[in-house]
């Protein structure tokens, strides 16, 4: 009887050093990036990429208004006849379509260039928390930027500071 209170006691004990042992901590990575010294370059060539697309992809725009005002003019004015009406609104209505295309393509095509300059960073940013993690013997690190995911957070264990320290040091 005794040894299995004995064994009892020892699993009990086992199994409660197995609970303390385990430590988590939460960062706010949405500070940390924004905060990070390679994103205002990162945001700098993302603008002047977005200006660029934008300028090219406003000229077409002008273009189809002058078209369109052009087409208005026309048929206000009475000196189109109804045929010409139609093909020139089929027309319009084709080429204001792929504009809508072009336009989604630019802005898939913006979304992939800020994916290309953040991915390093993003990389840099985890092989921190990595580290972190590593050191400190954390069983888990939250994100409490995501989401709301995470519901309490004890401030002490608030890594964001020490991962934003490391991403100034660089």
């Amino acid at each position: 009887m005794k040894f299995k209170i004995v064994i009892g006691l020892v699993c009990f004990l086992t199994a409660l050093n197995g609970i303390e042992a385990q430590k988590f901590g939460h960062i706010n990575s949405a500070l940390i990036i924004q905060d990070h010294p390679k994103v205002a370059a990162a945001n700098l060539e993302l603008e002047s990429f977005q200006k660029l697309l934008a300028d090219s992809f406003s000229i077409k725009v002008k273009g189809f208004e002058d078209k369109y005002r052009m087409f208005l003019e026309q048929s206000n004015s009475g000196t189109l006849s109804a045929v010409t009406m139609q093909t020139k609104q089929a027309e319009l209505k084709s080429e204001q379509e792929a504009l809508a295309t072009e336009e989604q393509q630019l802005q898939f095509r913006l979304m992939q260039k800020r994916e290309i300059l953040l991915k390093p960073i993003l990389a840099e940013i985890d092989s921190y928390i990595q580290a972190i993690g590593k050191e400190g013997k954390y069983t888990m690190i939250f994100d409490t930027s995501v989401g709301g995911g995470l519901l309490f957070a004890v401030e002490s264990e608030d890594l964001t500071d020490m991962v934003k320290s490391k991403c100034m040091s660089k």
